[in-house]
């Protein structure tokens, strides 16, 4: 069975070459076609992101014997295969066979050779070694010995929400249609079905829709509603359609093609004590597309802590950690995959809009998750899309998955975040945040019925209203003008070093108490220090990748309303906290209802599951 393609870079989804083979100076890489040329005494390695070979999870989860490479090839080359791992420091490199291969120049000719290995920890890989004056390599893959018997239908159900993004929806849907759902060809055709909920209803339904996908257009409820309303239209027709799995995926992504037949070969041949398994993609930077941003995740209560954040993926050593297996909590639904028995009409996601819906739900039904190297999306790195609204949600759901799986701070230390987290956006002049962190801790305190009541779409206008909107610096009525060096040295400043002025910065408030000494500032919108802001009136805050800013004022009266206002959330946090959490805990499950969603939803009793062309 054939478990894993060999694949080459394309300026469709990747152009890194390091994530897919390594090379010296006698090899040639042609981006028009699909292989390699390779001179004599020319070396190319595939002990890569893409083209290693996770033999330690095959090993540990699936019903795999021996694997063996195919390999296309034109001339006469050497192929080494071999075994690599990473123990401590080190690498160790276990080589397991080398083979000739011959072929007439001009006659591509396939060859398999098996691996043969005492141990199974790392990955499988292969070197080619150019014998003769000219050779070349084709591609190839991966294949595994298994039972029939073993082998399981799979079939997988795309989830996507998406809300005004129908160039990205419009780019995945024809990717999806021409390599898989209508590419009788394909291992995957017959095995995807792709269900869309268009919160904004914006998409052409019918010239989108087919047999296969599926487009219902739903209220604008979120990520949150979006996902869930997916669910529902799946689990309506699961029965039968077959479908096995549901993946969850965000609808702004670029996706290697690749990830969604591996992972589909990979659960047709789990075992069967891992009927409940999740497969993780993990999360590559769009704009640098070689570094990792997450590859799992822990909760740990709200410290969210991503898992091989910032790994280089053309290195061999982070390739070799990343498939190290750690204690994982949840993974991010910009690629989730999970056995479809697991949404029931009394097991969906809460209405939590945005921002934690897929940590609740992984906390309350993940037990085994996989992740490996090759199975992956690119994404917009989360510092180039601020959004001023998501201070909302980020505390209010916080306390609000926390309560539900008994991980809640005391109200000691959940009053000393809110207070760092308060101070923190008031010393950035950031007034406006400052309140929204507090009214999502206000709206949590008011318990489950408030919530089980709320219209989400008209409170998340309402809580956009609240928010910094990001403009071009022209259309901002304060008139300020963008200037990249003041900008460049704000993004460079350090925080205070020296006792004395850590004191002084704490007692005043970043300098609020004390006159102004600089007239204006520019500011980056993530990652800004309090030192660019201290004792400055003016802060156009600029977000570099949309060219858009907002602008904030030194304002003592805002401030001491801020002040005021986290002082009454205390008491009502003395009065109110630990009857909300056990409120939570205790009847959060009826958020978790098909009946509750329907409702939430607006749902007809008897809606059509799907709308065809």
């Amino acid at each position: 069975m054939k478990l894993q393609n060999i694949l080459f870079p394309s300026t469709d989804t990747c152009t890194e070459e390091p994530m897919y083979f390594r090379r010296g100076d006698k090899v040639f890489y042609n981006w028009s076609s699909d292989g390699v040329e390779i001179q004599k005494d020319g070396i190319l390695f595939f002990d890569t992101y893409f083209n290693g070979f996770t033999i330690e999870k095959w090993a540990k989860y699936t019903n795999v014997k021996t694997v063996s490479l195919t390999v296309r090839i034109e001339g006469h080359v050497r192929l080494t295969l071999m075994r690599k791992e990473k123990k401590g420091n080190q690498i160790l490199t276990d080589f397991l066979g080398e083979y000739i291969c011959k072929a007439n120049y001009g006659e591509i000719k396939e060859f398999t050779f098996p691996f043969h290995s005492v141990s199974t920890n790392g990955i499988y890989c292969f070197s080619i070694t150019g014998l003769s004056e000219q050779s070349g390599f084709y591609g190839g893959f991966y294949s595994g010995d298994i039972a029939e018997k073993d082998i399981q239908p799979v079939k997988i159900a795309i989830d996507i929400c998406t809300y005004k993004r129908e160039r990205f929806i419009e780019k995945n849907l024809k990717l999806l249609n021409d390599r898989f759902l209508e590419n009788p060809d394909s291992f995957l055709h017959g095995k995807l079905e792709v269900f869309v909920s268009d919160n904004a209803h914006t998409l052409d339904v019918p010239a989108l829709s087919s047999e296969n996908i599926h487009i219902v257009q739903n209220k604008n409820v979120g990520g949150a509603g979006g996902f869930t309303r997916g669910m529902i239209e799946i689990n309506r027709v699961k029965q039968q359609r077959h479908i096995t799995h549901i993946l969850v995926m965000d609808d702004d992504i670029t996706i290697e093609p690749e990830s969604l037949f591996r992972t589909c070969t990979f659960l047709s041949c789990r075992k069967a004590q891992y009927q409940d398994l999740f497969i993780g993609g993990a999360m590559l930077r769009l704009d640098t597309q070689c570094i990792q941003t997450e590859a799992g995740a822990v909760w740990n209560g709200g410290e969210l802590i991503s898992l091989k954040h910032g790994l280089d993926l053309r290195e061999l050593d982070a390739c070799l950690y990343n498939e190290l297996e750690e204690k994982t909590q949840f993974n991010a639904w910009w690629y989730c995959v999970f056995p479809s028995e697991v949404v029931t009409d009394q097991n969906l996601p809460m209405p939590i809009f945005i921002r934690g819906d897929d940590v609740e739900y992984g906390l309350r039904n993940m037990k085994n998750l996989v992740l490996m190297n090759g199975i992956c999306v690119w994404h917009e790195p989360f510092e180039n899309k601020y959004s001023s609204f998501l201070y909302y949600y980020i505390l209010r759901n916080r306390l609000i998955d926390n309560a539900l799986h008994d991980m809640s701070l005391s109200k000691k230390a959940f009053r000393h975040l809110l207070q760092q987290q308060v101070y923190n956006e008031m010393r950035l002049y950031r007034y406006k945040n400052a309140n929204l962190l507090m009214q999502g801790v206000e709206d949590f305190l008011r318990g489950v019925n408030w919530l089980m009541e709320q219209d989400g779409e008209a409170l998340h206008k309402e809580i956009m209203q609240l928010g910094y909107k990001l403009q071009y610096t022209e259309d901002l009525k304060e008139n300020v003008q963008f200037s990249f060096p003041i900008y460049e040295a704000a993004c460079k400043a350090v925080p205070a070093t020296k006792f004395y002025q850590r004191i002084i910065n704490k007692l005043t408030m970043n300098g609020l108490r004390l006159p102004v000494k600089r007239q204006f500032n520019i500011v980056p919108t993530d990652g800004v220090q309090q030192s660019a802001v201290y004792r400055t009136q003016t802060i156009l805050n600029y977000d570099y990748t949309s060219r858009k800013g907002f602008v904030t004022e030194r304002d003592p009266e805002a401030a001491k309303q801020c002040f005021r206002r986290l002082k009454a959330l205390y008491h009502q946090l003395d009065k109110l906290y630990d009857a909300a959490v056990r409120d939570y805990a205790e009847n959060g499950k009826k958020l978790m209802q098909l009946s509750f969603w329907e409702q939430y939803l607006e749902l007809p009793e008897k809606e059509p599951a799907t709308v065809e062309a």
